[in-house]
């Protein structure tokens, strides 16, 4: 091989590994769900909702509340929205709509499939009502567990928590972060 074409090959291959230096920080992906930040403080400050969430949440929902399968995220950005999404329109792809609407066959065709989420009884309310699923365990955990849950998922998904967590005393106060 000519010493020319050694030369341009080199030349190639710096070229190449220079532009690809730059290029994957800007194709870097944003991870679904809490972030590493969200889900440190979260364990930090309530180690048994991290715990009941790994155990009754995460199968379903992911452990960073990401959304899996059969359901959608509901921690990090785009979770928890104030309205119901349109279950036609999952920003997740990895979100069955198939999943939803065959998991919530009581619903009236055409009504939201929750209510507004804005405070942390909003929150309670519905995941005290409806989760786990399947159905027949939908409220089948304790009052307490479902307020760790929730103390837990709203800190992860960066809502502003009292230093003492969420109770049924001050839910209505507690904001969830949009």
């Amino acid at each position: 091989m000519s010493l020319r074409l050694q030369h341009t090959r080199f030349l190639n291959a710096g070229f190449i590994g220079a532009l690809a230096s730059f290029a994957l920080p800007a194709c870097s992906v944003t991870p679904l769900g809490a972030t590493d930040t969200g889900i440190a403080a979260a364990r930090a400050k309530s180690p048994p909702g991290g715990d009941l969430f790994d155990r009754e949440c995460a199968a379903c929902h992911g452990r960073r509340g990401e959304g899996l399968t059969l359901a959608p995220a509901i921690m990090g950005g785009g979770a928890l929205g104030k309205y119901p999404r349109d279950d036609t329109s999952s920003s997740n792809p990895a979100y069955s709509t198939n999943a939803q609407v065959l998991s919530d066959t009581s619903r009236v065709p055409g009504r939201a499939s929750r209510g507004i989420f804005v405070t942390a009884q909003d929150l309670y309310d519905y995941v005290s009502t409806r989760m786990p699923l399947p159905k027949s365990s939908a409220g089948t955990l304790k009052p307490e567990e479902y307020w760790m849950i929730v103390n837990y998922m709203l800190i992860a998904h960066g809502s502003l928590v009292p230093p003492d967590g969420i109770t049924a005393a001050n839910a209505k106060s507690v904001n969830i972060a949009h």
